[in-house]
């Protein structure tokens, strides 16, 4: 399958543009998938009844008038408008990486193929914005209209202040009272403490929760040489680090934060996909609809 991401971040500086760009995106990567149960939406058989003047000849089964001479009605379940709430991290520190690899614009890009792709499924995406406050940037809503609405707000918000996941965002996850799917994009620079308590809401309010941990390769490998310079995003607090000598303690830090993260998640019951900005989308897509299709 071919990558779903080779874009350049400038095309979200325009709203009209990002419409196509999910659209092309999802179209691709489903296109990609050939005959896979995942296309299409869910609807599922449940039971026959006797046939009455006016029904719909489409859901009469011939098959078992063959057999009986009898005409009967398929009935199905429809197992349509799933509520789907995307929460992306808003924080200055999404506003890091070169290029393709930047957090914030590929946590965009993903936010908005995440609304396409639950739109083409017929399910009801909502946009959830978080950083140093939180708000419900739009209720979930099964329409394509809606969906434009989320396009639109994705293209004009920016990544500002710090990440606190503190009880505005605690407010909006206690409107979650129907059962979906939640999908968190984020690099969880924020209290540890805090990001496990919005796991175990999450769980509590029985939302099947899908967590997109986004990081940058510089972040992850720190490839830079020699001395220089570490700026905190958020607080503009500074450090001088030598590469050379702080590499491998670094990435033994890096990784010991992501299996905090992941094993919080395991806890709660929640899937865990560390993201590497440099990697194309089609994994995060098909881990959605993995977790799609087991609710």
């Amino acid at each position: 399958m071919p990558s779903t991401l080779a874009l350049d971040p400038r095309a979200l500086a325009a709203a009209e543009d990002l419409p196509l760009l999910a659209q092309t995106i999802v179209e691709g990567f489903l296109d990609g998938l050939h005959r896979s149960p995942f296309l299409g939406y869910s609807t599922e058989f449940s039971s026959y009844r006797p046939y009455v003047a006016g029904d719909n000849l489409r859901h009469l089964d011939w098959k078992v008038w063959a057999r009986t001479d009898e005409l009967y009605i398929k009935q199905f379940e429809d197992d349509t408008n799933l509520r789907g709430q995307i929460l992306l991290d808003t924080s200055a520190s999404m506003d890091f990486g070169a290029g393709d690899g930047n957090k914030f614009a590929y946590g965009r890009i993903l936010a908005a193929v995440l609304a396409q792709l639950m739109v083409r499924q017929r399910d009801a995406p909502g946009l959830v914005l978080f950083g140093s406050t939180a708000r419900q940037a739009l209720p979930a809503q099964a329409s394509r209209m809606h969906a434009m609405e989320i396009f639109a707000m994705l293209a004009n918000c920016t990544a500002v202040g710090t990440t606190i996941l503190g009880e505005d965002l605690s407010g909006i996850v206690q409107t979650f009272v129907r059962r979906g799917i939640v999908v968190v994009i984020s690099d969880f620079f924020a209290s540890e403490e805090t990001v496990f308590a919005l796991l175990r809401q999450l769980h509590g309010q029985r939302q099947e929760t899908l967590v997109f941990h986004v990081m940058a390769p510089e972040e992850l490998d720190l490839s830079v040489e020699g001395e220089f310079i570490m700026e905190d995003s958020e607080t503009a607090e500074e450090i001088v680090v030598n590469a050379d000598d702080f590499r491998a303690e670094y990435r033994r830090r890096v990784e010991a934060f992501r299996e905090r993260i992941r094993g919080e998640c395991l806890k709660v019951e929640a899937d865990y996909e560390p993201i590497r900005t440099d990697q194309p989308l089609d994994g995060a897509l098909m881990r959605y609809l993995e977790k799609r299709a087991a609710v």
